[in-house]
């Protein structure tokens, strides 16, 4: 009488690699969250942008009743450039296209130098209005018609 035996045929790697397969799942998570935790989020600095308004002339401390002032265009850049576009709606001066570099002249990102710019290159940063206010070049103060040199984000 011949009595058929069956032994079950595993391998070793098949089993190992069943008991294995829930360390492998945490390995691929904990790998998951650490690339998402490498990933930086491209934030841009708030005083970035574009600015326009209407300036006095450049010999002009306020806007003169004759006289139609400078139509100026100022882009902020990420990368800390600038470009400038002055153009003059009444033909006492010439029309400026300027880029360069700018630099901040305190930790707290509120007054702006441009560099290589002659006149007007002292700027106030107004971050909750989103302006930029042009200063008096010697002394980096506020000209009396203040509201004259206000430049708004566009």
């Amino acid at each position: 009488m011949n009595k058929s035996v069956i032994i079950p045929l595993v391998s070793f790697t098949s089993t190992a690699a069943l008991g294995l397969q829930g360390c492998d799942s945490t390995s691929n998570e904990t790998q998951t969250k650490d690339q998402q935790v490498h990933v930086q989020k491209h934030v841009v600095p708030v005083w970035a942008g574009s600015y326009m308004g209407n300036t006095p002339c450049m010999d002009c401390s306020a806007l003169c009743e004759d006289c139609e002032g400078m139509s100026v265009k100022l882009s902020l850049h990420e990368n800390m450039t600038y470009t400038l576009d002055r153009v003059s709606n009444s033909g006492n001066d010439s029309s400026v296209l300027l880029h360069g570099k700018m630099q901040f002249k305190a930790g707290d990102q509120t007054q702006l130098e441009l560099l290589s710019v002659q006149s007007r290159n002292l700027l106030f940063v107004h971050t909750a209005e989103h302006t930029l206010e042009i200063l008096q070049n010697e002394t980096a103060k506020h000209y009396a018609a203040a509201d004259h040199f206000i430049l708004e984000r566009s």
